[in-house]
C-alpha cells in the first residue's frame, strides 16, 4: 500500500472524506498509486505531513530544479 495512503486515511479518516477533499469519486484505488496532482496538493498543505518526492512518481530529481522545503504553517498575527 501507498505511504501517502496511510497518511491521508489517518489526516481525513474515511475514504469518503478523501473524495471529497480533493473531489475524486473514490479514492480506493489511491492505495496502491496516488496520483501525483494529489501528492503536490499534499505537499503544499502544512497540516498533512507529507513532503513530494518526484522520484515516486518517475520523475529525474536530479533534472528537476525543485525546492522541495515542506510550506509553513502560517501564524496569526496579534495586534
Amino acid at each position: 500500500m501507498s505511504k501517502l495512503y496511510h497518511i491521508l486515511i489517518n489526516h481525513f479518516g474515511t475514504e469518503a472524506k478523501i473524495s471529497q477533499a480533493f473531489g475524486v469519486t473514490r479514492a480506493q484505488h489511491f492505495k496502491n498509486r496516488v496520483p501525483e496532482h494529489v501528492a503536490l496538493l499534499c505537499h503544499l498543505d502544512p497540516h498533512i505531513p507529507y513532503t513530494y518526492n518526484p522520484d515516486d512518481f518517475g520523475r529525474n530529481s536530479a533534472a528537476l530544479t525543485l525546492d522541495l522545503a515542506k510550506p509553513q504553517q502560517a501564524t496569526e498575527r496579534t495586534g
